[in-house]
């Protein structure tokens, strides 16, 4: 409700003061943002706005998009998976099509607190495994034109950073050497990734929150819930493994018997792994030898992430030990 005051209100206001002084070359227009604010009232009044569900959309466009927690910046984040749509069901009806993604947006947005100094815009990853290069049709771009022409004049102010991942690794390092040309402001919104930039990635997005196939750590119909305990939520230690080398980490460290879950992942390319478990040495100097607990085995990106239990008869430390032995130059991370 902007008609009474608040956080939310003033925070949306201030949204179509911006998009209005955009319109106007930076020139501020109280009257002009007035204007765009009726428009998009009377627009999601009309089409019953508030009233739209993920959940109420047709099958077809059912499992192409998922709700990943926050980024780095505290922004909600969205994946969408090009790859499985089908492009004939997906954006033959650009009505429809458009429909779609304004379901997923809303969605989205409702994830925003609306409060003075939280994250105002959102941040989508682009899932672009398995689409060709060409794939962009006729019905393609007219769907995305009409999308964008719908967000920008109902949801200013609100796309913040867009990540598009699995593009061939060509095109993803041309644009990664060239970005440096780009202002800053251009740099911050659209960032282009391969298949094994994964490191970039988690620049943006914590491990946890990354699917599996995407080279993160959360499973197929798990859910980012970092408040809640559990697995899943604990924080990853990522390390890069130079080529031929090996680097051990630590995964936890305990003060008694304690019943420890370990997940590991490569998340391109194979490595070998192997865990250890270091007792605390006693008050004497005596114990502390390392115990091997998985024997060395290899670790493929493909495998996804590999977990197990282990129960200590002690305090001690967890480790794991990670060696390149695959790779001659390339460095590999997990």
């Amino acid at each position: 409700d902007v008609a009474r005051p608040s956080e939310a209100a003033d925070v949306v206001l201030l949204k179509f003061l911006r998009a209005a002084a955009g319109d106007r070359r930076g020139e501020l227009s109280p009257d002009a943002a007035a204007e765009r604010l009726e428009r998009t009232l009377r627009f999601r009044k009309e089409n019953g706005i508030d009233d739209y569900r993920v959940s109420d959309l047709s099958p077809r466009f059912q499992g192409h998009d998922t709700f990943a927690g926050t980024d780095s910046t505290g922004r909600p984040v969205l994946i969408s998976r090009y790859g499985g749509m089908d492009n004939d069901l997906v954006f033959g009806d650009t009505e429809a099509f458009v429909e779609y993604r304004t379901h997923i947006m809303e969605e989205l947005v409702r994830s925003l607190s609306f409060k003075r100094g939280a994250a105002e815009t959102v941040c989508q990853v682009h899932d672009y495994s398995g689409v060709p290069l060409l794939f962009k049709t006729m019905e393609v771009k007219n769907g995305i034109s009409a999308m964008s022409e719908r967000f920008g004049a109902h949801y200013p102010e609100t796309k913040g950073t867009t990540i598009f991942v699995n593009f061939p690794t060509a095109f993803s390092k041309f644009f990664q050497a060239f970005s440096i040309f780009l202002p800053e402001s251009t740099r911050k919104k659209f960032v282009i990734l391969g298949e094994s930039d994964q490191e970039l990635l988690f620049e943006h997005l914590r491990p946890e929150a990354v699917p599996e196939d995407l080279g993160g750590m959360l499973k197929p119909g798990a859910k980012f819930e970092p408040n809640k305990g559990g697995l899943s939520s604990e924080p990853c230690v990522v390390v890069s493994v130079p080529a031929r080398a090996t680097k051990e980490v630590t995964v936890a460290e305990v003060a008694g018997p304690s019943s420890l879950q370990w997940e590991v992942r490569a998340c391109s390319g194979e490595v070998s792994f192997e865990l250890l478990f270091a007792p605390t040495p006693k008050a004497d100097g005596s114990g502390g030898r390392p115990e091997l607990i998985v024997p060395r085995r290899p670790l493929q990106a493909k495998a996804g992430v590999v977990t197990g239990e282990f129960r200590t008869r002690s305090g001690g430390t967890l480790r794991c030990r990670f060696k390149n032995d695959k790779a001659w130059l390339q460095s590999r991370l997990c």
